[in-house]
């Protein structure tokens, strides 16, 4: 929705013991968000790799031709790929890339040793100053960078188009529902170590998407961190400093 320069997968090796995170990002998003997360995994010895979803990365055109199933494919090949290099996986989720991380561990959970699931949409609320925030940075051509906007285009890696034709990306909301409805049915499958970060801004997520993580997966192993002055795209620094000090903690304590 920016316009910016197509966003590409991102790739950071490190000397890692067969250790890796796969960082998959959520709907219209793109793999840049990710940057500083990756950067402490290869601090904590890990490899990592950003994915970039099939549609996202071009066009808007490109992103309403795309569906669920070639998300979940894509994200499927990725992991197989990943499975014939490294033992120890761990994955990171950001909104809709969480589903597709609990679907995928459903599915096939071998050489998976945790997941991180950040402002994952369980139960969807939008707030008025979120579809103002995705208007704007779907149809302004210059957003100052104290708009909150700026942050919703900024996480995006979709390109602008014309304002009638997101009336074609309709379907792929309903391809979130559809993952929605699907991680649902597939949370008490979970037998590895999650950390479920949830900011108490989002404009997006529900805090009732917490209530069912821990109805359905086993308590000993989820754990749920709050970040009080956060939203979807957005985090207070020191919020920012706690989600990376539980991510460090995270991955150290899977070596």
């Amino acid at each position: 929705m920016n316009g910016r320069t197509p966003q590409q997968p991102r790739y950071m090796p490190v000397e890692s013991d067969g250790r890796l995170a796969v960082f998959i990002h959520g709907i219209t998003e793109g793999p840049d968000q990710f940057a500083p997360l990756m950067a402490e995994a290869n601090a904590a010895g890990y490899s990592a790799v950003s994915l970039l979803l099939p549609g996202h990365g071009g066009s808007a055109t490109d992103f309403a031709r795309t569906n669920e199933q070639e998300w979940t494919a894509y994200v499927r090949t990725r992991l197989e790929q990943a499975r014939e290099q490294y033992g120890h996986i761990v994955l990171v989720g950001h909104s809709m890339g969480t589903l597709l991380s609990f679907l995928a561990y459903a599915e096939r959970p071998q050489n998976i040793v945790g997941i991180v699931a950040i402002a994952s949409p369980l139960v969807v609320r939008v707030r008025r100053r979120a579809v103002r925030n995705l208007l704007r940075a779907g149809l302004s051509r210059q957003l100052s960078p104290d708009d909150p906007a700026a942050s919703v285009a900024q996480a995006s890696s979709v390109a602008q188009g014309p304002a009638l034709g997101y009336v074609a990306w309709l379907p792929r909301l309903a391809d979130l529902f559809r993952l929605i409805a699907r991680t649902r049915k597939v949370l008490k499958e979970v037998s590895v170590p999650t950390l479920v970060v949830h900011a108490d801004g989002d404009e997006l997520v529900g805090a009732a998407s917490l209530r069912i993580f821990r109805r359905e997966v086993p308590a000993r192993y989820l754990d749920i961190a709050r970040l009080p002055h956060s939203t979807h795209f957005t985090y207070d620094e020191t919020d920012r400093l706690t989600l990376h000090r539980l991510f460090r903690d995270f991955l150290a304590a899977r070596r």
